[in-house]
């Protein structure tokens, strides 16, 4: 018997400064700002800021259980 092919819809482990944005419906200027600020934790690599998945997860988490707006 086949298993039948599932499209595995997860992200990746890092995620670009636009696309983190993107997932929190939030402009890319104001991910910067919370990014600058020290708000969203970031790996930088280089030049490059990336965004951990997990992290971005934990860190909408822990404002929605503080009931805190970024």
């Amino acid at each position: 018997m086949e298993k039948k092919h599932q499209e595995v819809t997860e992200l990746p482990l890092l995620l670009k400064v636009e696309a983190a944005a993107k997932l929190l419906s939030l402009g890319r200027t104001k991910m910067y700002e919370l990014i600058a600020a020290g708000d969203v934790p970031v790996i930088r690599l280089g030049r490059s800021v990336r965004v951990p998945t997990a992290s971005l997860r934990q860190w909408v988490e822990d404002r929605s259980k503080q009931g805190l707006s970024a």
